[in-house]
């Protein structure tokens, strides 16, 4: 009988831990990674550039993100102030922009405005800032406006005081002044 007792609990036993074994299911423990984090951020802040004790430039923003792996600079809501021989030229405001760190270049993005203080407007969307050159450039539509004369096309060329526009596919409209 003691051997009999045996076998009906080592059956007993085998059938258990099988159940349990097969009632627990083993899940992988998956570790998410974590997303870089941009090593700055920076709220309302300006920036200011200057050139032989004159001023360049002067960039405001209400907030940057800084991926130093890049070297760019991500702002929103930029206003980047332009100065020729210290002198103010224009305004450039975008939605927002991305910075080369290294070269100062400039890519707006959204809807884009250049004024000048001769109160010429240009509007666009999605333009470029060559910061060696110091020329503004798209590919995109434009409007001109300059007094009672406004161009419109597709792609242009300026300085950053819009003395030298080239709008490509340009079409010229006249305000009758009487």
């Amino acid at each position: 009988m003691g051997v009999l007792r045996y076998k009906i609990l080592s059956v007993v036993l085998a059938a258990f831990f099988a159940a349990a074994g097969s009632g627990c299911k083993t899940e992988k423990t998956v570790i998410e990674e974590t997303p870089p984090m941009p090593e700055q951020a920076i709220e309302k802040f300006t920036v200011t550039e200057t050139e032989s004790g004159k001023l360049k430039m002067i960039l405001e923003s209400q907030s940057a993100v800084i991926n130093e792996d890049n070297k760019t600079a991500n702002l929103k809501l930029p206003r980047v102030k332009f100065y020729r021989d210290g002198l103010y030229a224009s305004t450039l405001v975008s939605e927002s922009a991305d910075v080369n760190l290294e070269t100062y270049d400039i890519s707006g993005h959204g809807k884009c405005t250049v004024e000048t203080a001769n109160n010429e407007y240009l509007q666009t969307t999605d333009l470029n800032y060559n910061a060696k050159d110091e020329m503004i450039y798209s590919v995109n539509d434009v409007k001109m406006t300059r007094g009672n004369e406004t161009i419109t096309g597709k792609g242009f060329e300026t300085d950053v005081k819009l003395d030298k526009v080239v709008i490509k596919k340009q079409r010229v409209v006249l305000e009758n002044v009487n």
